[in-house]
């Protein structure tokens, strides 16, 4: 998320990429619908939306697909996705 639009997915295929077959990637990141944007340099941040952090994990067993939000300062909200998926031995 703290990486410009274009970057996230090959670092996303990086993760995948550096992962054994039935090993384990966690990934948690901020999402669309998060307001609360002060930890961010203008333009070099990366907010996926809602359910493309699982696409790009298509094929992998999703151990955990969860979607929260949480109250943040100045009346503003983070929106969070965060995966735990296994590689399975075909990828």
């Amino acid at each position: 998320m703290f990486f410009r639009r274009g970057k996230a997915p090959a670092l996303l295929s990086g993760i995948q990429q550096h992962v054994a077959e039935g090993g384990l990637a966690i990934v948690n990141t901020l999402i669309e619908g998060t307001t609360f944007m002060g930890m961010f340099e203008p333009g070099h941040y990366c907010l996926l939306g809602r359910d493309e952090l699982q696409q790009h994990f298509k094929g992998w067993k999703l151990l955990l697909d969860t979607h929260d939000g949480f109250d943040a300062p100045q009346n503003t909200c983070k929106e969070f996705s965060t995966i735990a998926a296994r590689k399975s031995k075909d990828e």
